[in-house]
């Protein structure tokens, strides 16, 4: 096994960066407190700029600092962070439309149940990760069989971007989860949405790249399904609804994905 170096600066208060340097890459987190609603409000801070920039209101939630970078011999091949994900937000309001009947039957909240806003107030995105030069390819595949296999983890992670509550209408998480290993590393961008009484949506991209590999693996996978079906997969009595707020629960109970797409990128 080759050498590796862990990387540890600053602290989560004035903001801590931690990763690895392994094999010709260097695979970081960064962390930093939220904002509060103060500071938002009255200082020029990046999150004044995120509404202007973005055209809509920002979640709850934002840790606008936070990122998950990857490089490779001194090129960086993909980022995450707030600011993008956000970007990829629709500026209508698709889940009313798309789920009209549930909405209407099931929504209690006048402030969401009545009007349309003029955005997907789920904050609901595809993003797929900051990076260029990936093209569609049928493989490689993310290896699973390899992830399976019992090695050490050289180091771990998981990184919050945004997240919200939806007026008491559920909640959309999205973060970022990263291990790597003696052969490979993975990284999990997951979007996960519930709207409650209406519907569940999960958005993963996962980046995967065996060491010595020619190509990174970029897959991206969207699934959804109705908040009642999810719900009647409840195990016995189905009182625990704690398992609703578990996103690795709930995508095991999910269809299909209704988007699936691969990609590579060339690094040598």
């Amino acid at each position: 096994m080759s050498s590796h170096k862990l990387i540890k600066e600053g602290t989560v208060r004035t903001g801590l960066t931690q990763g690895i340097e392994y094999n010709g890459w260097t695979i970081t987190s960064k962390k930093s407190p939220i904002c509060n609603s103060t500071e938002m409000d009255n200082h020029p801070t990046e999150y004044k700029s995120l509404q202007k920039d973005l055209g809509i209101p920002p979640p709850e939630m934002v840790f606008g600092n936070n990122s998950v970078t990857l490089t490779y011999n001194d090129r960086t091949i993909i980022t995450f962070n707030a600011r993008d994900a956000l970007a990829m937000v629709e500026h209508k309001d698709t889940i009313k439309v798309a789920y009209a009947a549930e909405w209407a039957r099931n929504s209690t909240r006048s402030d969401v149940k009545d009007v349309v806003k003029p955005y997907d107030w789920t904050y609901s995105t595809p993003y797929k990760g900051t990076a260029q030069g990936f093209e569609e390819a049928e493989e490689p595949e993310v290896d699973i069989a390899r992830l399976q296999q019992q090695e050490p983890i050289l180091f771990y992670d998981e990184v919050i971007l945004y997240e919200d509550e939806l007026a008491d209408n559920g909640t959309t998480l999205t973060s970022v989860r990263l291990r790597v290993m003696p052969s490979c590393l993975l990284v999990l961008h997951r979007m996960f949405m519930r709207v409650d009484n209406v519907m569940f949506r999960i958005n993963d991209t996962r980046i995967y790249h065996t060491f010595g590999s020619p190509f990174v693996v970029r897959e991206y996978t969207s699934r959804e399904d109705r908040f009642q079906t999810v719900f009647n997969k409840l195990p016995g009595s189905k009182s625990d609804v704690s398992l609703l707020g578990d996103p690795n629960w709930v995508v095991s109970k999910l269809p299909s994905p209704t988007t699936f797409v691969r990609e590579r990128l060339l690094i040598n």
